[in-house]
């Protein structure tokens, strides 16, 4: 069946890690859940995507239910939260994109982060191409050749990456110039009264600019009024995402609720 000594390990590497992560019992003090935020086309008035956020069993933020993971396990529990949203994902029916946080992904961790992400995707009947993972600290992926090689290792597995929290300091556009994300998530503190400031919508015209010279795709986040979705749109952005549309939910209504809000 194997090749050789050393795709036997890797295999044996990858099932041992796959059934950890499955179990948080061990790395986790409470319970939780997972809540869906949807990702939509403000122009074709479509679902595009669904961000997978942790919540406690009734309804706590994620940092209620991280405060209860010991510094020591935040990296497994990281990839267990990915497989148990893409098991959540499979049992509620979204078809669409699904976006998992990656907080504790590093370049000694990348590779069996990616197989176990891939596995489980495949485990749930999820093709790999509908998975997105979310990257809100590019530092934690190290050098710009780490940085690169990240991107290319998501992409040879079938999976797209997004840079989260962009726009709010030189260093993070630079990374993002090296990175190449599919994905650019706009900073939520750049969106709040956007309409209304000056200086946020230099900024974010800025990174509009790079990531189109790039070949990225920008997501705006955090939108909670029409006025800043309608500016938004008139600079060229095509998703967003945002109370706007929708609040994170336990159930499929977002979708319903983001329709509504769009049409």
């Amino acid at each position: 069946m194997f090749h050789d000594s050393n795709q036997a390990s890797a295999y044996a590497t990858t099932a041992y890690s796959t059934a950890v992560f499955s179990d948080c019992t061990e790395v986790v003090d409470t319970g939780f859940s997972f809540a869906f935020q949807p990702v939509v086309d403000a122009h074709s008035r479509e679902v595009v995507g669904h961000e997978a956020l942790v919540r406690g069993l009734s309804g706590e933020s994620a940092a209620t239910v991280l405060e209860a993971i010991r510094p020591e396990n935040r990296y497994y529990f990281d990839q267990a939260c990915r497989m148990r949203a893409l098991k959540a994902a499979a049992r509620r029916g979204i078809h669409a994109a699904i976006h998992l946080n990656c907080s504790q992904v590093s370049p000694d961790n990348l590779a069996l982060s990616i197989d176990a992400t891939v596995e489980a995707a495949r485990e749930h009947g999820i093709s790999p191409r509908r998975v997105v993972l979310e990257f809100g600290n590019l530092e934690m992926l190290g050098n710009p050749r780490q940085l690169d090689k990240a991107r290319e290792m998501a992409h040879a597995a079938g999976l797209k990456v997004l840079a989260d929290n962009v726009g709010v300091g030189e260093v993070g556009l630079k990374r993002l110039a090296v990175f190449r994300p599919d994905f650019a998530k706009l900073d939520r503190s750049l969106i709040r009264g956007i309409d209304s400031s000056a200086r946020r919508q230099a900024i974010v015209h800025g990174v509009i600019a790079t990531c189109k010279a790039l070949g990225i795709e920008v997501i705006a986040t955090g939108i909670e009024r029409e006025e800043e979705m309608e500016w938004l749109k008139n600079a060229g952005i095509r998703l967003a995402q945002g109370f706007y549309f929708a609040h994170p939910t336990l159930t499929p209504v977002a979708v319903r609720e983001a329709s509504r809000k769009i049409a």
